[in-house]
């Protein structure tokens, strides 16, 4: 293939990743913007008509989430809930929710579960493989293995869950 048709095919397909993201903001501010304030909040703006987003958090299905992680046995419950809940915006992004991917989990392309509980046993494996048995301050390691944006665990630190297994 002639290389200038790769690079034009690979900067139409950021643009149009970007155009995506600026509509998806567009569309659906509120739930990405209270997630990073930390703030649980009360309803979602339809993203399309192919997902209804609208309406508040389901607290049940946040328990029954963070229930899952203490059960699973996964370190640092707490942070990695806060994690969930800021990778899928209080658990209503329809583009992971359909997924059952809490935790933005990518070999390529985001993977898909057939069980939320799934997505918690693969971040319990994850953590079993890359994490050492000791970690003393959890946020300092996932910045030192650089886990999400640099200004990630600052997001993770303003989210309001602060309850133990």
């Amino acid at each position: 293939m002639y290389r200038g048709n790769v690079f034009y095919i690979w900067v139409r397909r950021l643009f149009l990743l970007a155009l995506f993201g600026t509509l998806s903001l567009i569309h659906q501010p509120s739930a990405w913007i209270d997630t990073l304030h930390g703030q649980m909040p009360g309803r979602v703006d339809v993203v399309s008509d192919e997902f209804v987003a609208r309406g508040p958090v389901d607290t049940e299905f946040v328990e029954l989430v963070f229930r899952t992680i203490c059960q699973s046995g996964i370190r640092n419950p707490t942070i990695v809930m806060r994690q969930a809940i800021l990778e899928t915006g209080w658990f209503r992004s329809p583009f992971l929710m359909t997924r059952n991917n809490l935790f933005a989990f990518r070999r390529g392309n985001y993977l898909r579960f057939d069980h939320f509980e799934h997505s918690t046993q693969f971040y319990k494996a994850w953590q079993d493989r890359n994490m050492p048995s000791e970690v003393p301050d959890y946020y300092l390691f996932l910045d030192q293995i650089q886990y999400g944006s640099p200004d990630y665990t600052s997001h993770l630190k303003n989210i309001s869950w602060n309850r133990s297994c």
